[in-house]
């Protein structure tokens, strides 16, 4: 995609929306600061209700400018982790030595599972 076509295709996508919302959230705010005015104690609240929104919306316009879809950075963070996970499993671990507690440990607990498996006794009826 050519620079010329990211710009328009950013400006009609991103910045746009985010003049509406921003222009919604202006005009919001001046008719509940005016009922507010007026007495209605509850416009309070939506009187700053609205900037929080308009807040949050240039927060996500910014997180969309600079890293683009929230799911394609998840996907890349992931798959950037596999590649590195199956570069580790090509490169053979060698064990120096076998740690003897760890071997009398692991047939401790084979013995046990034999003979008290998980989930109780096979047969028993309950």
């Amino acid at each position: 995609m050519s620079v010329s076509t990211q710009r328009w295709k950013d400006a009609w996508q991103l910045h746009l929306p985010l003049v509406i919302v921003l222009a919604f959230c202006c005009y919001a705010t001046v008719i509940e600061f005016n009922r507010a005015q007026e007495g209605v104690t509850r416009a309070w609240v939506y009187t700053f209700q609205w900037p929080i929104i308009g807040i949050f919306a240039i927060v996500v316009w910014n997180r969309y400018r600079k890293h683009g879809s929230l799911t394609k950075s998840i996907s890349k963070y992931f798959r950037d982790r596999a590649k590195k996970f199956e570069s580790m499993e090509e490169e053979p671990i060698a064990r120096e030595s076998v740690d003897p507690d760890e071997l009398a440990w692991k047939e401790h607990l084979a013995k046990m599972r034999r003979e008290d498996p998980p989930g109780g006794p096979s047969g028993v009826n309950s």
